[in-house]
């Protein structure tokens, strides 16, 4: 494990957290090159459809980074977009995927998103790889999108795909405990179940013959609308079952074979830090800790920069 002391502040983790996401550090940008000049594309495989927008530097650039955005958020996502601009400023094209059902893409797909679609993902980014077959990859992934990056990792060898670097950001490895995290907060708890409910409406309104009922929508615990959607929706026979079809053991991390880096705070609200005993100190992954910076923030004061976009960078390119 590396303890790494940025200055971060806030110190609050509550604050961080939100900060990781709120717009207002979007003020920072007078212009983002990485939206202005993004290219969309539909990513249409045997299991998925989904949606991604590629930009390419406008300097000429041997490397793309892939970045993945976490539960309920998307491409847009304000974390995304910082990184994005980071790095594009850095001389990297930046390719923003949506997960299924996220931003703008419920259209895209009938069945619902669940965290245990990683087969679709995998072959969405082998299509980005096999559209820049001279490019070098990075990875980045933010909180659900984290543990998504790690699994597509371990899928790497097997599925043809190469990284020079995987960066996964507050991840959860155990789900079950973070979704006990989260259903033990009430901030947590209804942040996410409202933003969920969201996408939820949207998919009811595209594909009302999905639900046989509309009893979810009176639903206010987090875990008891993931039981009752996982039953219905997927193989699975209960959360419990449904957690451990994503998360991160052992056996996922003995398969990575690139420079990987799991970065997370000790502070973190939803993500136990304890969980992260499994991977402290395994050679093919670089275990990075902070004191501070909540789930995804790492905010560094006033400029409302990430430390993670600092940290990544100077991995990369420095």
């Amino acid at each position: 494990m590396i303890i790494c002391q940025p200055p971060i502040k806030p110190k609050n983790k509550h604050f961080q957290s939100i900060l990781a996401s709120s717009k207002i550090r979007l003020l920072r940008l007078r212009k983002n090159p990485v939206v202005e000049n993004e290219v969309k594309q539909i990513l249409t495989s045997s299991l998925a459809t989904l949606l991604g927008f590629y930009t390419q530097n406008e300097k000429t650039s041997d490397t793309v980074a892939i970045l993945l955005h976490g539960w309920e958020g998307s491409s847009q996502s304000t974390y995304i977009q910082l990184l994005a601009n980071s790095l594009y400023r850095e001389g990297l094209d930046i390719y923003r995927l949506n997960l299924r059902d996220h931003g703008e893409s419920h259209h895209m797909n009938e069945e619902l998103f669940h965290s245990c679609r990683i087969e679709e993902v995998v072959l969405a980014v082998q299509d980005i790889q096999k559209q820049f077959p001279t490019k070098k990859f990075i990875m980045c992934g933010f909180s659900l999108g984290g543990n998504f990056a790690l699994r597509i990792a371990s899928r790497a060898q097997d599925a043809g795909l190469s990284f020079a670097q995987v960066f996964a950001i507050s991840p959860p490895l155990v789900p079950r405990n973070s979704m006990d995290a989260i259903h033990g907060s009430k901030l947590y708890n209804k942040y996410f179940l409202k933003k969920w409910k969201r996408s939820l409406h949207i998919k009811n309104e595209l594909f009302p013959h999905l639900f046989d009922d509309q009893k979810w929508q009176q639903e206010n615990n987090l875990e008891r609308l993931t039981q009752m959607l996982i039953v219905a929706h997927t193989d699975y026979s209960s959360t419990d079952d449904y957690f451990n079809g994503y998360s991160i053991t052992l056996d996922t991390i003995d398969a990575i074979n690139c420079p990987t880096h799991v970065i997370t705070a000790w502070d973190d609200p939803v993500i136990p830090f304890e969980d992260f005993s499994t991977i402290d100190r395994m050679p093919q992954i670089k275990l990075i800790t902070t004191a501070h910076g909540g789930h995804c923030g790492f905010v560094q004061g006033w400029s409302m920069r990430s430390w993670i976009e600092d940290h990544i960078i100077e991995t990369c390119i420095n």
